[in-house]
């Protein structure tokens, strides 16, 4: 029959209507799996030698990127929405260098690039607005480079200088965190950025920096917080870390005595929060020592002369009065005076108390006794648990106390008990080491599982579905044979195959004939082709 391409679309129309329903289904899965193959493998040929040159960019740094590689005509792709950007991997790091010799990517807002370019008529109120908005995008880039953080919003607010200090107003600061998925900010990581905005700001106070996350939890700036429970939270953490630490250091101890899981050891601590401040000043009598000393010394020289006569007036003033006079006489008087200052030995001593010591301390331990195996051969037989002797006991309580600091005067108090654990423990688990879990196994070898899988999940979707469904289709029944050959044909082609037909029907129908009648015979010449072949 010859080819015609007028008459194909008909053909594949009855094709189409000769096929069940199960077999139409099939052959849509089988062409919309090629097709998605094709696609993909169109796909992946274009982009396979595409790496990424920045991930995760800000609009404005993946829109001078783009343009840079335009100029340069390097090929690029766009992925993650606009946010990253692919280019031929042999020149990445020759653009990545280029690129950053020009300041990109610059991140998330302006730095203080923005004074690069002067201009002469910028006043100085222009000069402060840039000066604050390349701080905001200074501090902004630092807090990126957090590993738990993903983008950062700093808000600063500087008031205008006062000439009179009890009018200035202090500065304040807002900064709204972006975290990456799965990641949170410790308490350390929010002070440090607290105190790193506030560093970075004139007249701006740790306790005036706000902090939220992208989910609009505050994480600093509780003002209203109540600072006696901020203490209350800090010292109950306190305590119980030095509750865990004791605990540990018991712990491990009796474990490397008695062994893996034989020792439980609880600690209670009674701590001293108080702060005190002590202050002394003692006077030495004994030791004293002279400071200062000072002498002084004063001579009086004269005449005097000693009244005598008769009392009165006239006597002693009236000249050449009669009267009995004295001898005169010389005066010479010395003065010393002499002064001493002692100084006392005196003793100050000024002490601060510690914040957290033990007041009382309980220790509370219970340790497993040993086990006797069961003889061999007996049946139901259980290992036979023994005690702990009161000199083992002794010992491992003294071994307590002085992991402890034990001190009985504080009112300490330790307990050690002897109680089995399980009666059950052959003395063969002594020497059992734990072998590593599927699921330990399993992140060990993550990657070669992967691809282990997804070669797997190729082959066997290939053997079990793909191959089996093509070989299905394209296998043809005897009756659609005999439909698909109805097909429109020509009247010669329809006489020709009628005639072979009849043909071959009458030569069958002859050698049926002669086989009936001489049956011996044809018996016989069967057997003779079969010794031929």
């Amino acid at each position: 029959m010859a080819f015609s391409a007028s008459i194909l679309p008909q053909q594949i129309k009855l094709a189409i209507k000769g096929l069940t329903t199960g077999r139409l289904v099939a052959m849509a899965i089988l062409i919309g799996g090629i097709i998605a193959g094709f696609s993909f493998l169109i796909n992946w040929s274009e982009t396979g030698n595409l790496h990424p040159l920045y991930s995760n960019l800000a609009p404005e740094d993946a829109a001078q990127v783009v343009a840079r590689l335009r100029e340069r005509q390097i090929p690029y792709q766009l992925t993650m929405d606009g946010t990253g950007v692919l280019i031929p991997y042999d020149k990445i790091y020759e653009t990545r260098l280029e690129l950053a010799s020009e300041g990109l990517p610059r991140g998330d807002g302006i730095g203080f690039e923005v004074f690069d370019e002067t201009n002469l008529g910028m006043t100085e109120f222009v000069q402060n607005v840039n000066y604050q908005r390349a701080l905001q995008g200074e501090l902004s880039r630092t807090i990126n480079t957090l590993l738990e953080v993903e983008s950062t919003r700093v808000h600063i607010v500087m008031p205008a200088k006062s000439l009179f200090i009890e009018e200035e107003e202090p500065a304040t600061a807002s900064v709204i965190v972006k975290l990456r998925r799965g990641k949170h900010l410790s308490k350390d990581q929010i002070q440090g950025i607290v105190h790193l905005v506030s560093s970075s700001v004139s007249r701006l106070k740790p306790e005036d920096v706000t902090i939220i996350d992208n989910s609009g939890k505050m994480l600093a700036g509780f003002k209203e917080t109540s600072t006696v429970s901020q203490v209350t939270s800090n010292q109950l953490a306190f305590q119980e870390k030095k509750e865990r630490l004791l605990e540990n250091r018991v712990k491990t101890m009796l474990e490397s005595v008695l062994g893996r899981d034989k020792a439980i050891v609880r600690v209670s601590c009674l701590l001293n929060f108080v702060q005190q401040e002590k202050t002394e000043e003692l006077y030495l009598p004994d030791n004293s020592v002279v400071r200062s000393e000072q002498a002084s010394t004063s001579f009086v020289n004269g005449a005097g002369s000693k009244a005598s006569g008769v009392p009165g007036l006239q006597s002693n003033v009236v000249p050449n009065t009669t009267g009995a006079t004295g001898a005169a006489g010389s005066k010479n008087n010395q003065k010393q005076q002499f002064t001493k200052n002692y100084e006392v030995g005196k003793l100050i001593n000024r002490q601060i108390m510690p914040v957290g010591s033990i007041q009382r301390l309980s220790v509370a331990v219970v340790v497993d006794g040993s086990y006797r195996p069961a003889e061999e051969g007996a049946d139901g037989e259980q290992a036979q648990y023994i005690p702990r002797t009161t000199e083992e006991m002794t010992k491992l309580e003294n071994i307590v106390k002085s992991a402890v600091d034990y001190d009985g005067t504080r009112g300490d108090k330790i307990e050690v008990v002897n109680i089995p654990f399980e009666v059950e423990t052959p003395t063969e688990t002594n020497n059992f080491t734990e072998t590593p879990g599927w699921l330990e196994m399993i992140k060990t070898h993550q990657s070669l599982i992967k691809y282990s899988a997804a070669a797997l999940f190729f082959f066997f979707s290939y053997m079990i579905v793909l191959k089996p469904l093509s070989r299905w289709l394209t296998s043809t029944p005897i009756e659609e044979i005999q439909m698909l050959e109805q097909l429109p044909q020509t009247i010669k082609e329809l006489e020709r195959r009628y005639a072979e037909a009849g043909k071959e029907d009458s030569y069958t129908r002859q050698l049926e004939n002669v086989i009936r009648d001489n049956r011996s015979g044809s018996t016989q010449l069967m057997k003779e082709w079969l010794k031929e072949t």
